[in-house]
């Protein structure tokens, strides 16, 4: 239960920076447009969004998704995301809204941005805003307070001329609940499934006939880079008890970096969570009784002074924190549900709260401390500053190291192996490899890959930096992508045109069966002529999966338009090396006695969703009306 209670929260680093901060770096580029090819990334209108303001906003959201993907942050990452176009049309839609709100005449008041700014929690002590905390944040972010200010202000701005778009959006009832009943509808399916492989052993490929396929797909057949390469890894681990850190240099970073120990208000919960029976064909009156038991434990609290973990114990339907006494431990604001967290932090140590209602049931709620927000001391940091300059220290030793058997190799042309030998390091040699060999730990690791494969036969790399270590890579062969000849491709080819006619076969095989159960032919009969059968298990439009096969159908929703007078789906539907027909086999609709519980979780998400779907197209609008030049050099 705690794992769900908590949800993840950004740090407010990054809120702070990827929030009202991003205004500031468009305005710092907001000038007459000339297109100057090294300081202009982009002009809205005349206005230009300097590449200054483009490359802080990009590094900015890079920090932002490596804090939170870690070690699954790397450069595929940054293309999938398409992250460079996403960062300049995020500040060019910026500069939209705000000439829009400027031509609509919308202002902001001084007042109104005095409390936006007191309503920053890392601006406080005590919940109180603080002007020397909030000068502090702004210093240890290199911002000056009025540039700060002409950000929130724009910020502010921009809500009040989207709110004008989205204010009068409504969701009606009817529409809450087609979507309750859409989403909640279940469905079981039953198959026949036709697998390709079957028909493999009737397949023939002649000589000719795979020579014809080979030549209209080449590109299939095309041969990957190849390479065979020797490496050092100098682990960061190993070089730890020879770094060393004086007091002066822990004390220096401390004082430099002061924003990092900035601790935000926490408190220690225990809980006593009461659920509605799961399944109960009346919710309401579940969810009435429910309370009803809530009510009668916090009277034992109240009135007999019973002992908070017993009754955690004895009464929680949350059996992970229940054993442990209700215990959730610290938490900070922004880690659990709403509901649950506005009653948490309103509470003082000691206090117990009412019965507090969330998606997962009834909550009492009891305080065992408060840790208020608070700069934490020197001494209470040093250790956590040490751990940090030791492994900054032994990385340094790590590039050192890397350094001087780079030279040796390079410059003075001795032996990588003798090298590594004389650093107490091993040399490891692979045999030949590809891009896709997982198996070996210079694919497995992106910045490894991408070196590894930029190097041409017999070039030695730059240091590699990883999360644990410091490689230096030398290619021993290579051997550039290719497309082989047909003699050298032939077993391959013979093998994909085999396995390309059997699965030809499986789905002309698929279609009939799929027409003749339409026609009116027995399901039963059909499938016992040899197929693979079974049924999906109910599943839900939202959940979208059949998990017995794998296979993903939320792109398919007219699945749940199939009746009983009308129950198989159009097409047969390719999946692995089977073709799939599928049946209705039975229908649970929505059950009713659920819906007041969810209707207002469903109309705000509707809401949302409207809300969100009409902004994006007024923003398309005001984009097609407007002069926009993107300068692609600058990124």
């Amino acid at each position: 239960m705690l794992k769900v209670l908590r949800k993840r929260k950004r740090s407010w680093m990054i809120f702070l920076i990827l929030g009202a901060i991003i205004m500031v770096f468009v305005l710092w580029g907001v000038g007459n447009f000339k297109m100057d090819k090294t300081t202009v990334a982009a002009s809205v209108n005349g206005k230009s969004i300097t590449a200054t303001a483009y490359v802080r906003a990009y590094q900015q959201q890079i920090n932002y998704y490596r804090n939170i993907l870690k070690d699954q942050f790397n450069d595929e990452f940054l293309e999938r995301m398409n992250l460079k176009q996403n960062t300049i049309q995020m500040l060019i839609n910026t500069e939209l809204q705000l000439q829009e709100a400027k031509k609509q005449g919308i202002t902001v008041s001084t007042d109104d941005i005095q409390k936006k700014i007191a309503s920053v929690k890392v601006f406080q002590k005590g919940d109180v805003f603080d002007k020397g905390q909030y000068l502090q944040v702004l210093k240890a972010n290199h911002l000056l307070p009025g540039d700060y200010e002409k950000g929130v202000k724009d910020s502010l701005i921009i809500d009040k001329v989207q709110k004008k778009i989205t204010d009068a959006i409504n969701i009606t009832d009817k529409g809450i609940e087609d979507a309750f009943a859409g989403e909640n509808k279940k469905i079981n399916l039953q198959y026949i499934a036709v697998d390709g492989a079957s028909f493999e052993k009737d397949a023939v490929a002649a000589d000719g006939e795979a020579q014809a396929y080979f030549e209209k797909n080449k590109a299939s057949f095309k041969l990957p880079t190849m390479i065979k390469a020797a490496y050092i890894s100098i682990p960061f681990k190993d070089l730890l008890q020879k770094a060393k850190i004086s007091e002066a240099e822990i004390k220096q970073y401390y004082e430099k970096n002061i924003n990092e120990f900035q601790a935000q208000k926490q408190v220690f919960a225990r809980h006593i969570l009461i659920r509605p029976a799961s399944g109960a064909s009346d919710m309401k009156k579940a969810k009435e009784e429910a309370r009803k038991k809530a009510e009668d434990i916090l009277s034992s609290l109240a009135k007999k002074g019973e002992d908070f973990a017993l009754l955690a114990k004895k009464y929680s339907d949350d059996k992970a924190s229940g054993s442990k006494g209700g215990s959730l431990g610290y938490f900070k604001q922004g880690e659990m549900v709403k509901p649950f967290e506005d009653a948490a932090f309103s509470l003082k140590k000691g206090e117990i709260s009412s019965i507090i209602e969330t998606e997962f049931g009834y909550h009492i709620i009891k305080i065992d401390d408060v840790k208020e927000a608070r700069l934490m001391p020197f001494k209470e940091t040093k250790d956590i500053i040490t751990k940090k300059l030791t492994e900054t220290s032994a990385k340094k030793l790590a590039l050192d190291t890397a350094s001087e058997i780079q030279k040796a190799v390079i410059s003075e042309k001795r032996e990588m192996k003798d090298e590594a030998a004389k650093k107490k390091l091993k040399l490891i040699e692979t045999g030949p490899f590809s891009e896709r060999d997982a198996n070996i730990e210079l694919v497995r690791n992106a910045e490894l890959k991408k070196t590894a494969f930029s190097l041409k036969a017999g070039e030695i790399s730059n240091a590699v930096e990883t999360e644990s270590s410091i490689y230096i890579i030398k290619i021993l062969d290579k051997k550039e992508e290719h497309i082989p000849g047909y003699e050298e491709a032939a077993a391959s080819v013979k093998t994909a045109l085999v396995k390309e006619k059997a699965m030809e076969k499986a789905k002309e095989t698929a279609d009939a069966i799929l027409k003749r159960l339409k026609q009116g032919e027995d399901f039963q009969k059909l499938a016992s002529k040899g197929y693979t059968t079974g049924e999906s298990g109910f599943f839900t439009k939202v959940e979208g999966y059949i998990a017995n096969i794998g296979l993903s159908v939320g792109d398919k929703p007219d699945m749940f338009s199939l009746t009983k007078e009308n129950p198989y789906y159009s097409q047969t539907i390719p999946h692995g090396n089977k073709f799939y027909i599928f049946g209705l086999k039975d229908i649970k609709e929505a059950d009713k006695a659920e819906f007041e519980a969810k209707k207002a979780q469903i109309k705000d998400r509707l809401l949302k969703e409207k809300q969100q779907d009409s902004l994006n197209k007024w923003l398309s609008d005001l984009k097609s009306k407007a002069k926009i030049e993107i300068n692609k050099e600058a990124m």
